[in-house]
């Protein structure tokens, strides 16, 4: 690292030693890297391009943060989609698929999920559809009764995700 420190004093550029950190995926002790004899600290997460990925491989935080994005968005929408009587219940659907379902699985051609992560996943599916729909859990409809009544676009479009 103190090679590329100095081409970059060649150039008349600085480096920032507060901000760099150090992440290592899937070993037991964590490198020590340092530059101009200062060490970099050692984070647990990284962010990149809107995704989350931690030192221990796990995609439980990226899910989680993907989950809280796609509720905010869901939330947000309730009053001018999913409470408007004048919407059919295909456009609640189609909008969903495209704000809110689309927040939830940004980045999801990559994850390589567990049967936990994907229950999940679909708990929140179920939980914005029965939104969408206005389905009260005092209702007692089944999922299967849910998704025949949104006419079963979002099941489709997480299973091409391979989500499902």
């Amino acid at each position: 690292m103190d090679k590329f420190s100095n081409a970059f004093k060649e150039f008349n550029l600085t480096i920032s030693l507060k901000k760099p950190q150090v992440m290592s995926q899937g070993t037991s002790s964590f490198p020590i890297i340092t530059m101009n004899e200062q060490c970099f600290d050692i984070g647990h997460q990284f962010q990149y391009i809107r995704s989350t990925a931690s030192d221990n491989l796990s995609l439980d935080v990226e899910l989680n943060k993907r989950i809280g994005k796609a509720s905010t968005t869901l939330e947000k929408l309730i009053t001018r989609m999913w409470e408007n009587k004048h919407l059919t219940i295909s456009t609640k659907v189609n909008v969903s698929m495209t704000c809110v379902i689309s927040t939830l699985l940004y980045g999801s051609k990559a994850w390589t999920t567990y049967s936990h992560q994907e229950r999940k996943l679909n708990t929140f599916r179920m939980h914005s559809l029965r939104r969408i729909l206005g389905i009260s859990w005092r209702d007692k409809a089944t999922n299967n009764a849910v998704i025949a009544r949104a006419g079963n676009p979002l099941h489709i479009h997480l299973c091409q995700r391979c989500l499902c």
